[in-house]
């Protein structure tokens, strides 16, 4: 199954990052190839920013809530993923996504240490 996920505009301008509501941040999990990918659009709009991880090798998951939107910290062995001005519901179900698929791995596919 494939979840996309969206900074809104909302956060985006309430969080004082205006300049990023043409260029927002996109969140992918596909959970059949077991991937996650932030996807950004540059601020020249010619191409996109793309990092791919794979879920068994995410260590940590943290959401920074604010009065408009979340960011959300995805720590990964080798590097981070960050996604700025995202909504607070899809912040959560991000996190509820990878912590299933954690739960449905048998002992030693353990993605949270």
């Amino acid at each position: 199954m494939r979840y996309t996920f969206k900074s809104t505009t909302s956060a985006l301008l309430g969080n004082g990052r205006g300049a990023d509501v043409f260029t927002p941040w996109n969140v992918i999990i596909d959970t059949d190839e077991q991937t996650i990918t932030l996807t950004k659009r540059n601020r020249i709009m010619i191409g996109v920013d793309e990092d791919t991880i794979a879920f068994r090798f995410i260590r940590r998951v943290t959401i920074d809530q604010h009065v408009f939107g979340a960011d959300i910290t995805i720590k990964a062995v080798g590097g981070t993923l960050t996604a700025y001005s995202m909504d607070k519901k899809d912040c959560k179900k991000i996190k509820e996504i990878l912590m299933e698929y954690n739960n449905t791995r048998r002992k030693g596919g353990i993605v949270f240490a």
